[in-house]
């Protein structure tokens, strides 16, 4: 069976898909604008050093967000991390470049709308694609994610030709607990929805362990013959069977 083609979910989640770049590309325009300003005046035209170093800056940002245009759970953390981002530097930039008891009012409304501006924007847009049922968007582009069963912030990701897991553990301060491995659709062997009793450990690949609730699960069974990967991952995931139909739908097998 094919990938079904579906150009409803396609068209929704290309209009989010471009609200979020508009949104997330506000923080790096300012920058650029920003730069261009300051360097109009006379006193700052010697200084080009800073405006190189604040354009890379804001190219950076651009490609970061550019990268995870096809991951909507992304979405609004990347938004808030570039605002905040460039509204600090935004802010660093104004207090630098201008002179008089102006400057630090201008900075913080700098800093305030770089940084909630494109997060709310972000949000709107992820949310009107990660509200729409999972199975409406499989013929998308999109990157469709699942909630790891007691991870709070736990994911199974399938992607176009790959399918992710990504958890993020907070151990104790400074020290992070992260997991991340993925396989292509050409390695998958098997997929199979199963039921677990609760409270046996169980390996969700590369021998990365957790103890889940009572639940359905995803069985997935790696044979990735092109670096000689052979693995099973146990997924707790409470939507296994929309994930295992979207999987089947992509990978285009029954």
């Amino acid at each position: 069976m094919s990938t079904p083609s579906a150009p409803d979910s396609e068209s929704a989640f290309a209009a989010a898909r471009r609200r979020y770049l508009i949104a997330m590309s506000l923080g790096p325009i300012a920058l650029v604008a920003l730069c261009v300003v300051s360097f109009a005046g006379k006193r700052n035209r010697v200084s080009i050093l800073p405006v190189l170093g604040f354009l890379a800056f804001a190219l950076i940002l651009l490609l970061f967000g550019y990268a995870r245009r096809n991951s909507p759970v992304r979405w609004s953390r990347v938004a808030a991390i570039s605002g905040v981002v460039a509204g600090v530097y935004g802010a660093v930039g104004v207090l630098s470049w201008r002179d008089g008891e102006s400057r630090l009012l201008i900075a913080i409304a700098v800093l305030v709308v770089l940084s909630l501006v494109p997060w709310l924007a972000v949000r709107n847009a992820a949310a009107s694609v990660l509200a729409r049922p999972k199975g409406d968007l499989v013929g998308a582009t999109a990157e469709l994610s699942f909630a790891l069963r007691d991870e709070p912030d736990g994911w199974f990701l399938i992607r176009e030709d790959e399918v992710a897991v990504r958890i993020r553990r907070k151990v104790r301060r400074n020290l992070d607990d992260d997991h991340d491995v993925a396989a292509p659709f050409p390695g998958i062997a098997e997929v199979e929805v199963i039921d677990l009793p609760g409270g046996d450990e169980v390996e969700i690949g590369l021998s990365y362990a957790i103890t889940p609730s009572a639940g359905p699960a995803l069985r997935i069974r790696v044979d990735d013959r092109s670096i000689d990967l052979q693995d099973e991952w146990i997924v707790p995931i409470d939507e296994a069977w929309q994930a295992a139909e979207a999987l089947r739908s992509r990978k285009g097998v029954a």
